[in-house]
């Protein structure tokens, strides 16, 4: 079953965000504190929208996500989507994009738009779940702390 994410889902969220960032490509080391952290900020908002695809109580899905206004319409920026370890490449993220995006669409809104990583596995799911690169546009980065982990690129 695929749903709007409800704050009683933070801690299986979690748990799902940790494990799917942990796996390969991204081996990163979540602690399960950060993890809530990160998706409570994402989805606190008044803008946030976030969908989770769950089965028997258990999350396997997880979209995070924020209505923006631009220019031209209503944008779905998504800030974090993540999907079990044992769930991927089974149809489920595909399936959880085709929901937001229908569900979105009746609410008026007029795009989807996100940032991954270049020649990921992450790219290659959303070219083929019909996303596409722009030329014309730039991610732009500056480091501003003290910690220069945060600068540490893994491709």
């Amino acid at each position: 079953m695929i749903r709007r994410y409800r704050p009683s889902d933070l801690k299986k969220s979690a748990e799902v965000f940790r494990g799917a960032f942990a796996a390969e490509p991204w081996n990163e080391e979540w602690s399960y504190e950060l993890a809530e952290t990160r998706i409570n900020e994402l989805m606190s908002s008044p803008q946030s929208i976030g969908y989770v695809a769950e089965a028997n109580g258990v999350i396997q899905a997880v979209l995070c996500g924020r209505r923006l206004t631009y220019l031209y319409g209503v944008e779905y920026m998504i800030d974090e989507f993540c999907v079990s370890p044992n769930m991927q490449r089974s149809g489920i993220g595909t399936a959880v994009l085709d929901y937001a995006r229908k569900e979105l669409t009746a609410e008026g809104v007029a795009a989807m738009v996100l940032l991954t990583t270049r020649g990921y596995p992450s790219e290659r799911f959303y070219i083929k779940n019909g996303f596409e690169s722009k030329d014309a546009m730039v991610f732009m980065y500056r480091t501003i702390g003290k910690n220069k982990e945060c600068t540490n690129d893994k491709t």
